[in-house]
This record gives C-alpha cells, structure tokens and sequence, in this order.
C-alpha cells in the first residue's frame, strides 16, 4: 500500500526542496554522486507502509554509521568516471578501436582533445573502482549478519571480475599506453556495461546509506522501531526539530484508547514546531530514515495530513475560512476512508469568529476521536478543550506554557499537563508600543 499524503502537508512540514536550504530533504541531501542524490529524492517521496521494509532500512542505516566510513572519491573524481562509462559510441570492439585509434590520430596531427579525454576517464574509472574493492572488501566482511550483506557480496563480485585484473595492474599508471586503452576501453564500455550500469546503481544507493547515516551521526538522531500497525500508537521521547539548533525535546506518546492529544499555549510558546516536530519525526520514520529524538517507538500508518499553513485562493474565490474548511473535508474523506493516518490541525477555523470556531472544533474533534488514526489538533480556545474533556475519553490535553518575567513573556517550550488560559496578545502588543506609534502626532 502507498504512503498517502499531499503538497500541502509536504509545504506544512518543508520536507521536500533540493533548492530549499531549510527544507528536510536539503539536511540530508550531501551526497557525493548525483545519481545518489536523485535516488535520496525518490526515498523522501516514497514512505514506506511495511514494518519490515522500514525497520530493515533503518537497520542498514545504523550498521553504516557505527562502521563509520567515507566514500574514497571525490565527487569531481566520480562524474569523471560516470560519464566515461556512460558515453560509449559502440559496443562493436573493431568499430570502437577505430574510432579511439582515429581520435589518438587527430590528436596528435590536430592536437584535438578527445582521445587525452577519454584517457583521463579511463584512468580516472579504474581508480575509483580500485579503492572501491577495497572499501568493499571492508564492507563486506563487517556487514555479515546485516541486511545489507547480500548487497555487499553483490558489489565485490562485481568488482572482482577477472576482466577487471588488468586494470588494477594500471592503478597509477599515466598515460595509460595505446594498447591497454584499446583493450581496457572495450571492458569497461563493452563488454561489462551492463555490469558496470548495475554497479552504478548500486553505489548511488550506498552513497546515501553513507551519507544519511553521517548526518544523523553528527545530529545526534535515533533509528525508530516500527512496529505492527494493530498495535496503534506512536511513542517519541525527546522529540525535536532537526533543522534548527539546540531545539528543546518534548515526549509525546498517542495510544489507540488516547488518540487525540488536545494542544494548547499563547502565541509563541511553540505549539507549530512541537507539531511539526512530532509530524516530521514520524514521516521520517516511515522512510526508515534516523529521526530528531531520544527513542521512537510506532505502528506503521498509512499516511500523514497537516492543515498548518493553509491559505486563501483568490483565484476560485475562497476566503481562509472557506479553504480551511475544504481541507478539514478533505482530511475527513480520508479518515472515513478507514486508512489509520496521522491528522495535524493547527487551530482548527482562526479564520473565523470565535464562536464558531468554538462550535466548529468540539464538534469535529469530537467525531475525529471515534475514528481510527492518531491526532493532534490545537487551540487557543481553551473553553473547547474543557468541554470536549468532560464527554469524551479519547483525548488528552497537554500545553505549552508562558512564564512572564515583568511584562516579558518568555517560553520554555516544554509541555505541561492540562489546558492553559493563557493569552498575552496585548501584553505584546503594549510591549512594542504599537498604540503610542499610531497616537505619536
């Protein structure tokens, strides 16, 4: 089963974007080839539904980063290397020595650069495929009892291919002589191609394994453990934001007879980024991807909805209220559908009147409780939370409080137990002087 989700949870999360510095995809996208980092785009647009597809890649992951190593190429080396094996003229070996020995001609007669060029991709190949068999040879003996054994044995079988003997002799011999060119050119981009596009493949995927595996290294984050999707809970301790520094950790925990947790706090006290915290860590799960916490702990959903940011649409004439309407539709079809999915509203109807707003977030609350699915919805209206927890048993109300120092609001950003009233709108308000600049004559 697909991973459902949608743009507007993607944008509410800032997952996607090659070209987005602060997007989640970007924290770990430092590949060194670009087939790799093509491949990292396709694994953040795929989620899995399986415990076992999520926890055998986590576990891939996690063997990577206690071995600790680094690709032995530079990415410049690399595209070299790619390049030379991938714009091969012929397969036909009399028509490819032709064409080399015609290219060594004109360059010699014309000084033309084509033959010292694909020389150099030559070289460059068999040097990179050189110290790979030896990180290989590494890999393989350290992976056993691993997921990713078979992968490696793959890999040096490859590389060990008795064709490949008299290139590792070349290893730092330069110019390469006229006559192994000719016989090296047709192994490498004739004779083995279809084995040496295989190997490609198989070096972009290990590329990310090494390079997602160092971020999470150098960030401190933890392999979830998926667990069966009967099992309904989602259990984080120490969650937090991995795109921003020294991010204050919370423990969130949301069970099947729990499965609405009922958030509230002023203004700034952190309610979006510990959703967005908690909703990320659990997408980033579900890729078997290392996530920002002490310990995770979840049963598989089949996929996650946010209404954070949701905006207006001039064009089609829909106001805020209107469009947050739509989407709470939207998110609702889903749910009714009885996928178990992770559903975050970010105070459900502020484009409204209080008073509907109210009426409008017990009501759908309420009947988002008896549903499957884990939920996270908050408020600034309090009232609604202490209505909703007198009739319904499903949720649990946690907040994020404000500590004023004077007339200085200050937020720690750690949840507390229960429902909190505050509100310090105007005290901000005051604090910036808002009314003396409009009053100033």
């Amino acid at each position: 089963m697909e991973f459902v989700t949608d743009k507007q949870t993607l944008d509410d999360l800032n997952i996607l974007g090659r070209y987005k510095n602060n997007s989640i995809f970007s924290l770990f996208n430092h590949t060194i080839t670009m087939g790799g980092s093509r491949l990292l785009e396709r694994m953040f647009q795929n989620p899995f539904t399986s415990t076992e597809e999520i926890n055998r890649r986590a576990q891939v992951f996690a063997f990577f980063q206690k071995l600790n190593i680094s690709l032995p190429f530079t990415a410049n080396e690399f595209e070299i290397a790619e390049n030379y094996i991938r714009n091969a003229e012929t397969k036909n070996r009399i028509l490819a020595a032709f064409n080399i020995t015609r290219s060594k001609i004109l360059n010699f007669i014309a000084n033309e650069k084509e033959y010292p060029v694909l020389v150099e991709g030559l070289e460059k190949t068999i040097e990179v495929f050189s110290k790979l068999k030896e990180l290989i040879k590494t890999i393989e003996k350290e992976s056993q009892n691993t997921p990713y054994h078979e992968k490696a044995k793959k890999l040096l079988a490859l590389l060990s291919n008795k064709h490949f003997d008299l290139a590792y002799t070349c290893v730092g011999e330069s110019p390469l002589p006229y006559k192994k060119v000719l016989r090296l050119d047709y192994i490498f981009r004739a004779l083995l191609n279809e084995q040496l596009e295989d190997l490609l493949k198989e070096l972009y995927e290990l590329d990310v394994y090494i390079t997602v595996s160092k971020v999470s290294w150098e960030n401190k984050f933890v392999y979830a453990k998926a667990v069966d999707k009967d099992e309904k809970y989602i259990d984080i301790k120490g969650v937090f934001h991995p795109c921003i520094p020294n991010a204050t950790a919370n423990d969130v925990q949301i069970t099947a007879d729990k499965n609405v947790f009922f958030l509230t706090g002023a203004n700034m006290a952190g309610k979006s980024t510990l959703m967005k915290s908690f909703a990320t860590a659990v997408y980033l799960a579900h890729m078997g991807f290392p996530t920002a916490a002490k310990e995770m702990v979840f049963s598989v959903h089949d996929g996650i909805y946010t209404s954070i940011n949701v905006p207006d649409n001039l064009a089609m004439g829909y106001s805020h209220f209107y469009a947050e309407v739509l989407r709470v539709k939207h998110v609702a079809q889903e749910v009714a559908s009885g996928k178990q999915l992770l559903i975050i509203f970010d105070e459900l109807f502020k484009g409204t009147n209080v008073k509907d707003a109210y009426d409008g977030t017990v009501a759908i609350v309420d009947a988002f409780s008896k549903r499957n699915g884990s939920f996270i919805i908050s408020t600034h209206i309090m009232e609604a939370g202490e209505t909703l927890g007198k009739s319904n048993e499903q949720l649990f109300f946690k907040f994020l409080p404000t500590i004023m120092k004077g007339h200085v609001p200050t937020y720690p950003y750690i949840l507390e137990e229960g429902i909190t009233d505050d509100r310090h709108g105007m005290i901000i308000i005051k604090n910036e002087k808002i009314l003396e600049i409009i009053d100033k004559s």
